[in-house]
């Protein structure tokens, strides 16, 4: 912005002449110069001081309040300390004289690339930092940032997850140790994966039980380094409540247990099998007859436990089990001692939670005490 026209126009074909990134907007006067910026924000104004309604200082008065940190450089044939002081503290980024000769064009185009490039990056680093900033309040689990220190550790800082799951408030967690925030007990159990971390180097997952406000806790957890000038400098800690998942899994393999016993204590042999007729589990008494217990069992074809003769039946009948839901087949069973025991065989389909065929399970009945 300058009211000399004439050498307005000259220094925005100089400017871009220095570099050709530059397009270059002239205004006369301050209120032209900020209905030019309501139109379209450029990424640096240069102003002269001397003007006859608004003067330079004026004129960035108005524009930091609309803009704080865009980059303002004062470009001036007044020079003096006051106006150069008065002027950066008024919130310019940079004061320049101006001089005689087209060096000076040089030095002003210089001066608006750096200041350009440093507000580009502030910003870039704003928004990425804001953009992390909300990654990291709004995930689901909880996010500690953990400073490696020489002698242990110290939380930094964490999100409202991690104070949601362990009943702490934010000052009982941040700049303390572990040892200070979570007690003796499961500092011990924190510090101990903490050097596995930093030892390795890698991201590392467990599984931790801490006592909590809220009482015994399960997390999930992986602490992943932050490596910086070739140590570790930094723990990226994320973790998530699966107190509640444990205990139920803890349930379900306490039920499976008492319907195993049930299907244990049955006399008729019982297979549970795939969609594609492989032994996915067995109870005891199928295990003694034909001498394919527990894992042994487990991937074999039904049909191998028959006679060659019979094995058509067998997969005809699962495969009628698995399309009406049930079918009854009379076969053979090969026993371990290289027997044959005639069983009657009733097959129902079995389906997931989803209402999905998911395999069958075969019931044998003795048809003869042979």
């Amino acid at each position: 912005m300058d009211d000399d026209e004439a050498l307005a126009t000259v220094t925005a074909e100089l400017l871009e002449r220095e570099d050709e990134r530059f397009t270059v907007e002239t205004v006369p006067s301050a209120t032209d110069g900020l209905q030019a910026m309501d139109r379209s924000l450029p990424d640096c104004v240069v102003s002269d001081f001397e003007m006859p309604e608004t003067d330079g200082l004026e004129f960035l008065q108005a524009v930091r309040e609309r803009h704080p940190q865009l980059p303002f450089i004062m470009f001036t044939g007044r020079g003096s300390e006051e106006i150069a002081s008065d002027a950066i503290s008024t919130g310019a980024t940079d004061y320049l004289q101006k001089q005689s000769g087209a060096e000076q064009y040089e030095l002003l185009a210089n001066r608006i690339s750096n200041a350009v490039t440093q507000y580009q990056s502030r910003k870039q680093l704003e928004e990425t930092t804001a953009e992390y900033a909300a990654v990291f309040e709004n995930t689901r689990n909880g996010l500690l940032l953990v400073d490696v220190e020489q002698d242990g550790f110290r939380f930094r800082r964490c999100n409202s997850r991690v104070l949601e799951f362990t009943g702490l408030v934010e000052s009982e967690l941040i700049g303390k140790t572990p040892v200070e925030a979570l007690g003796e007990k499961n500092s011990r159990k924190i510090a101990g994966a903490y050097r596995k971390c930093v030892a390795t180097r890698e991201t590392i997952e467990y599984t931790l039980t801490l006592d909590h406000p809220v009482g015994e806790v399960i997390h999930e957890v992986s602490a992943t380094p932050i490596i910086s000038d070739g140590e570790v400098e930094q723990l990226v800690v994320a973790f998530t409540d699966i107190t509640e998942r444990h205990n139920r899994e803890q349930e379900l393999l306490e039920e499976r247990a008492v319907i195993q016993q049930a299907l244990d204590a049955l006399e008729d042999p019982l297979f549970v099998l795939s969609a594609d007729g492989h032994i996915e589990h067995c109870n005891e008494r199928a295990g003694e007859l034909t001498g394919h217990t527990g894992q042994a069992a487990e991937g074999l074809p039904i049909t191998d436990l028959f006679p060659e003769a019979e094995r058509e039946a067998i997969t005809d009948a699962v495969h009628r089990s698995l399309d009406r839901g049930r079918a009854t087949v009379t076969a053979d069973l090969l026993t371990d001692g290289g027997h044959r025991r005639t069983y009657e065989f009733s097959g129902r389909s079995l389906t997931d939670l989803d209402g999905n065929t998911a395999g069958v399970v075969m019931i044998g009945q003795r048809t003869s005490d042979d």
